[in-house]
């Protein structure tokens, strides 16, 4: 069995973690990931402490074994680090910010941290931090992204990490693609379109059925997605599958900010009715990777069964 010190940091059997992805990982996905031998994690980004809190008890209900909640760092988030530090929630998994605060109160209540970066220069600065595991995350990706492919960021990165383990993102949905990363120097991989294709993420049948369709070509790079919803974030853009509403707003943003109140109100009616061309598909181009909807826990064991089976003809 692939085993590396991710494992060993982590409390996992698997050196594969699940994305956050905002509010779509579920209670059961998380723990479905963490029961499987892998990291769950959820994202806290659209939830108060209370919501959070009752699906962080959810996650609890359903596994005994370590899970995370993700943070991003340009929200406010003081509320909900204080709130994960006095629950005892195991992991952090920081982005989109400085995380050396956090990794500071985390490490004094003994929970670990992962904490993302986009750039080799961001990794150097992390490093130094204590931080545990570095999150590599190429702009293959899905949701926020920023602009080095995978191939290219995850071994400068791991160049830059002064000896931190290094998790792999973006672009990765299969075995093989945890196989290359760890050939590249990373010591896990971060999966988040992949298990958006599950029937525990909490997103609309309409959108998985979109992944499972979609080649990897239809995952657009862009910027609409933010300027409809006033998202500030440094250094990020964001890939989502080409569908009515990018393809109307993509090149035409100054017309876009003129129009916002209405372009959401129709995003929260096509939303409403599972309407997949009028919300925004957050989806990485590991999409055209994926072609069913698998069971979590079943999706952990198939990966690991083909990286090793890859690595071992290697």
């Amino acid at each position: 069995m692939l085993h590396t010190r991710v494992c060993d940091l982590l409390g996992i059997q698997h050196p594969l973690i699940q994305a956050g992805m905002a509010s779509y990982a579920t209670p059961e996905l998380v723990a479905a990931v963490s029961n499987a031998g892998g990291l769950g994690v959820l994202g806290s980004v659209d939830w108060s402490v209370d919501e959070l809190a009752a699906r962080v008890a959810a996650i609890r209900r359903l596994t005994s074994l370590p899970f995370g909640v993700n943070l991003v760092l340009a929200t406010p988030h003081a509320d909900t680090l204080a709130w994960l530090l006095d629950a005892r929630v195991p992991i952090i998994s920081t982005s989109w910010g400085d995380p050396t605060a956090a990794v500071a109160a985390a490490h004094a209540v003994g929970t670990r941290v992962l904490h993302q970066v986009e750039t080799p220069a961001e990794a150097a600065r992390v490093a130094v931090t204590g931080v545990d595991v570095i999150i590599a995350q190429g702009s293959d990706g899905g949701g926020h992204i920023g602009r080095v492919g995978t191939l290219a960021l995850v071994p400068a990165v791991v160049d830059a990490a002064g000896g931190v383990p290094v998790v792999a993102a973006g672009g990765i949905a299969d075995g093989r693609g945890l196989a290359a990363v760890m050939l590249l120097g990373a010591e896990g991989a971060m999966l988040g379109t992949r298990f958006l294709a599950t029937p525990e993420a909490g997103i609309a049948g309409s959108w998985k059925a979109a992944i499972v369709a979609a080649e990897s070509d239809a995952a657009w790079q862009s910027d609409v997605p933010d300027l409809v919803w006033g998202t500030r974030w440094p250094g990020a853009t964001v890939r989502a599958l080409a569908n009515d509403l990018l393809r109307r707003w993509q090149g035409h943003e100054g017309e876009l900010a003129q129009q916002l109140p209405a372009v959401q109100a129709a995003i929260g009616a096509a939303e409403a009715r599972e309407a997949a061309e009028g919300f925004f598909l957050y989806a990485g181009q590991s999409a055209g990777l994926v072609r069913d909807i698998t069971p979590a826990g079943e999706l952990v064991r198939r990966i690991m069964v083909e990286a090793e089976r890859v690595l071992g003809r290697g």
